[in-house]
């Protein structure tokens, strides 16, 4: 830590467990937004819903914006399904969904399996989040 903190790089660490804040982790509900991460078992349900049922993606509060965490995951992971999955959908539901469900607001962070497979368009999930972070 001492490390991070001379080099000025900050560690952020979040916890589905609000009972951890003693230890320096934040509780990620009171912190962030994050979509429900499942795309189904055949990798259709690309709607953007938020994870929390009573914490919507689009959620505004005066002086603060919470982090949006994106999920992209497929019920059971596979080399074949992260292929199909990591490219052009991924893209396409950040634009078409997520982006949409979270009041115009880009995702943060962006979450994959297999973050070096993608559907051979050219897109990948680091040129994905190269174009996200190149937007003001």
């Amino acid at each position: 830590m001492a490390d991070l903190v001379t080099a000025g790089k900050r560690l952020l660490i979040f916890s589905d467990r609000s009972d951890r804040e003693h230890l320096g982790v934040m509780y990620d509900k009171s912190w962030t937004v994050s979509n429900y991460w499942s795309l189904g078992d055949m990798g259709n349900d690309l709607g953007c819903v938020s994870r929390w049922s009573d914490l919507p993606l689009d959620r505004q509060e005066p002086g603060f914006r919470r982090l949006f965490t994106m999920s992209h995951h497929r019920n059971v992971p596979t080399v074949l399904t992260a292929a199909l999955d990591n490219g052009t959908k991924l893209r396409n539901r950040i634009a078409d969904q997520c982006r949409t469900a979270a009041g115009g607001r880009d995702p943060n962070f962006v979450s994959v399996d297999f973050h070096r497979l993608s559907d051979g368009s050219g897109h990948t999930p680091a040129s994905i989040v190269a174009e996200l972070n190149a937007h003001p």
